[in-house]
């Protein structure tokens, strides 16, 4: 996989999240992220360009936007306090890592996302009620461990 130029982008992309210097201008949507089991494995904050991930303690672990390039849905990732750097792609519901191998699925219906492993384990979901593709693809980061 060819590793995208702008990284300037990426900034745009997440511009006012918690991982900048000024306070987002609209609050964000709040979806949980749960096991099979529904118990609680972490939260998307979603965002209209992007979507920020924590933890179950609600510790920041990174945000993810997408951006269209080359006909892709690429994936990128700012991991709180670390470097930046692209951390795979999407395509058809699934999930890449920067060797192009498959990490696992993702699936949304206008109200739940849900992540499946490459064997199609289901892994969890979270309510997802705006931003549907974007929050899917970050809760399949969260889940997948690319975050």
């Amino acid at each position: 996989m060819k590793r995208l130029m702008s990284i300037p982008l990426l900034l745009v992309l997440i511009a006012g999240s918690a991982l900048a210097a000024d306070k987002p201008l609209i609050p964000p949507i709040k979806a949980d992220i749960v096991d099979p089991q529904k118990q609680p494995l972490g939260r998307a904050m979603i965002y209209p360009n992007y979507v920020e991930l924590e933890d179950a303690k609600g510790a920041l672990r990174g945000a993810i936007g997408v951006v269209m390039t080359q006909g892709r849905a690429q994936l990128f990732l700012v991991r709180h306090n670390e470097e930046r750097r692209f951390i795979g792609w999407a395509e058809n519901h699934r999930l890449y890592n920067t060797e192009d191998q498959l990490v696992g699925f993702y699936f949304w219906t206008p109200i739940w996302s849900y992540v499946y492993d490459p064997k199609m384990k289901k892994l969890g979901q979270a309510q997802c009620i705006a931003y549907q593709g974007v929050c899917a693809a970050g809760i399949a980061g969260y889940l997948l461990g690319l975050l």
